[in-house]
């Protein structure tokens, strides 16, 4: 099951109730702020305390979780955390806007769709029109994931475009949103890591490459911690390759080849082939044993 936080938050406020009031001798405030910001299940105990409170049932707030849209937003995010873009657009296809009720599901949709006019279509204008209204719509300071990510999405898109002050200044703002942000689910630790690692790969693309070393020392922190391989291949070649532009051949002679290595056990041949390629495009000599 799930809950739907904005419900919850919306009978607080019919009710004239801060969040203080409604978590008083039940929960934390904070509990109350995961809750409606990031649909974080309580125990039922509280749960059916905080019912009570607002004087509603637990099924005016609580859905079950297999229903179509939300299965469908699951397998889009998959496929598009795997790269799978074509796949992940006709999954998104299936489903129909104005069928959309809660604002996560709205957040997804706006996001998921620029993502897919900027790696399907490479169209950063259409991009641009979704990640904003996400934005417009939700507030620009909100710092839930998809926030984050569109955010992310207008800098990469402006990039495209060739804007690249602009870009920065998106791409910037992401990243400092993201700091301090929980790791609360599986698919939430690969997002962050994901978007450490996009962020890593922008700040490489215009020379910034001690902030591409810093961004991609945090994915691997926070990989680290929650015992993800997600992505780590692709961290290390970044870091290699911005650490050969700084002159540290020694690190980055150590990173690629534990790029490469991550490569193998993740079966990503596609990776492995562009890491062998630098190899020999840099000159990178073996590994003493």
């Amino acid at each position: 099951m799930r809950i739907l936080g904005s419900r919850v938050r919306a009978y607080r406020k019919a009710r004239g109730l801060s969040q203080k009031d409604l978590a008083k001798n039940i929960c934390t405030q904070a509990t109350i702020s995961l809750i409606e910001k990031r649909n974080k299940i309580p125990s039922m105990q509280i749960l059916l305390k905080l019912c009570s409170r607002l004087g509603i049932q637990l099924n005016d707030i609580i859905v079950e979780t297999d229903d179509q849209i939300a299965q469908n937003f699951r397998e889009v995010g998959y496929a598009i955390r795997s790269g799978q873009y074509r796949n992940a657009e006709t999954r998104l296809d299936r489903v129909k806007f104005r069928s959309l009720k809660e604002a996560d599901e709205i957040k997804a949709y706006y996001y998921y769709r620029g993502e897919l006019q900027l790696m399907n279509h490479a169209n950063p204008d259409e991009a641009i029109f979704n990640f904003g209204m996400l934005l417009n719509e939700f507030s620009s300071r909100t710092k839930d994931i998809y926030s984050v990510m569109s955010r992310l999405g207008l800098g990469l898109s402006y990039a495209q475009k060739g804007e690249f002050e602009k870009a920065e200044l998106f791409v910037t703002q992401a990243i400092r949103n993201l700091d301090g942000f929980d790791s609360d689910s599986h698919d939430l630790v690969q997002d962050q890591v994901s978007t450490f690692l996009r962020a890593a790969k922008f700040f490489q693309q215009i020379g910034k490459h001690e902030k591409t070393l810093s961004l991609a020392k945090k994915a691997i922190k926070l990989s680290e911690q929650n015992n993800s391989l997600f992505l780590l291949e692709d961290i290390y070649q970044t870091m290699a390759i911005s650490q050969l532009e700084l002159a540290d051949e020694k690190s980055a002679q150590r990173n690629m080849y534990i790029a490469y290595a991550l490569a193998l056990v993740a079966k990503n041949q596609r990776l492995a082939d562009s890491i062998t390629s630098n190899v020999a495009k840099y000159q990178i000599p073996p590994l003493a044993l």
